[in-house]
């Protein structure tokens, strides 16, 4: 990842020395000058940049990985971040709250915003009123920009009163704008005749943002360098569909929670490094057989359906391109598993390694949301392990459900499915929450203490500390985990480890 900037001076990624050129990375972090210099400098040298840049600097070192949002820490009123939160009979008054950022536009560099944060929540605010503090912060240069309205329920005593407020997009997008999040706001001009392309926004972000999926097009359109696309909660999509021409620097695009949603189309974007969704199954879903993914989230939270088929086309193509190849942390859903290991014309053991055996071969973290846990899930969960071969995984993370949709024990104690072999030599992280002590539970946990040979840690978070009297477990599985525990092999814990958490722990948690 290459650092870049608007023509001011950018702190360059240190060479190696050139009487060493085998030293490795590990060496080069301990020799590390750039992180040896005073705070203060380091502070100064992010202030410099423009914001993508300085954010790209966590590049240079791990300790800058996170440098440059101390630069947003509020020092006084010329401090690089503000949040405005506007309330009735506030204090200090919108008006005065107004007055200090527009007297920020005479002060030059000083008064330059990184990130502006603006919560509205005064019914009686005017548009007039609104657009004025839009156009102060664009005034100011404003890099990051965030603008919500709270949604909040109507009730008797104080019905909801409609808002008349819109984001006028992009004319309020101001010249240095590079990330743009949206929340609870209508979006308007964005099919005026005069708008212009943003030429600096990178990064977008919607939740509870009413537009369509005419509205959404023109947006993409309007921003030709746009990164990073999230769509939360946006109800008024049906279909979304990015062309190549719009998503030409797409590299990252998540979508959860747009109820209506029946198309998910971005087959054109090659530059596609990260997908993540969230929803219901969909009844066309299309991703680019020759992006090179690095991280992929799907999880489909509705019963499976007749829209399964759809979804085995999907993965179908997936094992004959190849695309997750370089793929390296991976998040699946057990309605996922059961499209995978149901494919019509599956992929042997034997073929996926004729094809490739490698098809996975630099994905190392695997998570698994299970909607259910019983004997058919850990069929499916042998077969996914089985056909992918990733053999380089090392962190494996199963979220079972909190709450079981029927009795614990198992109408059927056959799996059906033989245990896999020689697929998790490498694994030495395990994480299971939610663990009740079930049949199918505990043969997942024996699997994996028995198959795992370079296992360092498995944690197991549950709500019972102690085996239960579960009816249908075998009693060699419960002296086999107990041994383990005893011994240190499984950690039980009441409480999820902060310490040991998944690549996707937080991908919704922006908003």
């Amino acid at each position: 990842m290459s650092l870049e900037s608007d023509g001011a001076a950018t702190p360059k990624r240190p060479r190696l020395p050139a009487e060493d050129p085998s030293i490795h990375f590990g060496a080069a972090a301990a020799a590390d000058r750039i992180s040896a210099l005073p705070e203060a400098l380091q502070l100064h040298i992010l202030s410099l940049l423009r914001l993508p840049s300085a954010i790209r600097t966590g590049v240079l070192s791990r300790a800058w990985r996170d440098l440059w949002k101390r630069r947003w820490q509020d020092d006084g009123n010329s401090a690089p971040f503000l949040h405005h939160h506007l309330r009735p009979c506030s204090s200090p008054s919108s008006k005065k709250l107004l007055e200090c950022l527009e007297q920020r536009q005479s002060q030059g560099r000083r008064g330059r915003l990184d990130r502006y944060s603006l919560l509205v929540d005064n019914p009686a605010m005017g548009a007039r009123q609104f657009g004025r503090y839009l156009d102060a912060a664009a005034s100011c240069g404003v890099e990051d920009l965030r603008v919500e309205l709270p949604e909040k329920p109507p009730s008797p005593a104080t019905p909801q009163k409609a808002t008349t407020l819109r984001f006028p997009f992009p004319a309020a997008a101001g010249p240095s704008l590079a990330r743009l999040s949206l929340r609870g706001i209508e979006v308007s001009g964005l099919h005026s005749r005069a708008a212009r392309p943003c030429s600096f926004l990178e990064v977008v972000r919607l939740h509870s943002v009413p537009v369509d999926d005419r509205g959404l097009a023109r947006m993409l359109a309007l921003c030709p360098r746009l990164r990073v696309l999230v769509l939360h909660s946006c109800s008024a999509l049906r279909r979304i569909s990015v062309t190549a021409a719009t998503g030409r620097k797409l590299s990252s695009v998540t979508i959860a929670g747009c109820s209506w949603l029946i198309e998910v189309d971005v087959a054109a974007v090659s530059s596609l490094r990260s997908f993540r969704y969230s929803g219901g199954f969909l009844s066309s879903f299309y991703l680019p057989e020759n992006a090179a993914f690095a991280d992929l989230y799907i999880c489909f939270d509705a019963q499976r359906s007749c829209n399964v088929r759809i979804c085995q086309k999907v993965f179908s193509d997936w094992f004959e391109s190849r695309v997750c190849s370089k793929l390296t942390a991976l998040t699946i859903c057990s309605n996922v598993l059961f499209v995978v290991s149901s494919l019509p014309n599956g992929i042997s053991y034997a073929e996926s390694a004729k094809m490739g055996g490698d098809f996975f071969r630099s994905m190392t973290e695997l998570q698994l949301l299970m909607l259910d846990m019983k004997a058919p899930e850990l069929a499916n969960i042998y077969v996914f392990l089985k056909n992918s071969h990733c053999c380089n995984l090392e962190r494996l993370f199963v979220q079972l459900p909190s709450i079981h949709s029927g009795p614990l024990v198992d109408s059927s104690d056959n799996v059906g499915v033989e245990p896999p072999e020689d697929v998790l030599e490498n694994l030495k992280v395990v994480k299971i929450t939610n663990f009740n002590w079930n049949r199918s539970e505990l043969q997942l946990v024996c699997f994996l203490l028995r198959k795992a040979s370079s296992l360092h840690k498995l944690l197991l978070v549950t709500p019972s500390l102690v085996p239960l009297d579960v009816t249908g477990t075998r009693n060699e599985d419960l002296l086999f985990v107990g041994e383990a525990v005893a011994n240190g092999k499984i950690i039980l814990s009441e409480l999820d480890d902060a310490a040991t958490q998944p690549f996707h722990s937080d991908v919704f948690a922006e908003f």
